[in-house]
């Protein structure tokens, strides 16, 4: 059985990390048997980060690498997409890993009121004495990640309408199909719908979580997606 290396997650979100859940997802489309084990410190798997797929011969770091991997042994995530299409879609991944992450981690990590609910989320485990060090200089590394990223130094209204422009994309791309691409789920919504739900369910209100609340023909396709991908 292979065994999914991931960070923890709640009731809602089996992993806090949309791509922890993207990995998730990707393995119950895949048909393989899969089990998960959560842990909060990734500093001794590749690269440093999860999540991380166990198998009987070596360790799969990064969800891309993970979708790869599970393809290369019988994964059609993609098969019933044109070639114009699986284009499409790799721009629709990148677009979100690359550009709408970035404001989930912003609000999540940058706003006071979002940051008290993400602080006690992410290092709650933790002994009381180390919990406020550990936890601070991880907001700081965060805050100089956005920063260097871009999504930082952009004011409000300026990241709102970078954020806006990539949701019209996904929202013209479904059209008034159920997923993506057609009737059925493919690689990109198990990319695409961790990110939007996780913005969706923000612990606090910003105009990002607005924008995808407001939104009722995403709000509908995160409604059935979700319920269709995500583990038990």
């Amino acid at each position: 059985m292979l065994t999914l290396l991931s960070f923890p997650g709640d009731d809602r979100h089996a992993s806090f990390s949309p791509f922890c859940l993207k990995a998730m997802c990707l393995l119950g489309m895949s048909g393989q048997d899969w089990e998960p084990s959560f842990t909060t410190d990734p500093s001794k798997m590749p690269y440093g980060r999860l999540p991380v797929l166990k198998t009987a011969e070596a360790l799969i770091p990064d969800s891309g690498r993970i979708q790869v991997w599970l393809e290369g042994r019988g994964a059609g995530f993609d098969d019933a997409l044109s070639e114009g299409e699986k284009a499409h879609s790799h721009a629709l991944v990148r677009m979100v890993e690359e550009g709408l992450r970035y404001g989930l981690v912003h609000d999540r990590w940058v706003r006071d009121e979002c940051w008290k609910v993400t602080r006690d989320q992410f290092f709650g485990a933790l002994p009381v004495p180390l919990r406020g060090t550990i936890a601070g200089t991880a907001r700081k590394r965060i805050r100089r990640m956005l920063d260097m990223q871009g999504t930082g130094q952009f004011s409000e209204a300026d990241r709102l309408d970078r954020m806006a422009r990539d949701l019209e994309a996904i929202r013209e791309t479904l059209g008034n199909t159920d997923y993506l691409f057609g009737p059925a789920p493919s690689a990109a919504d198990a990319a695409i719908v961790p990110v939007l739900d996780m913005i969706r369910t923000l612990p606090c209100a910003t105009e990002l979580r607005a924008l995808v609340r407001d939104d009722e023909r995403i709000g509908a396709y995160l409604d059935r997606a979700s319920a269709t991908l995500y583990p038990s």
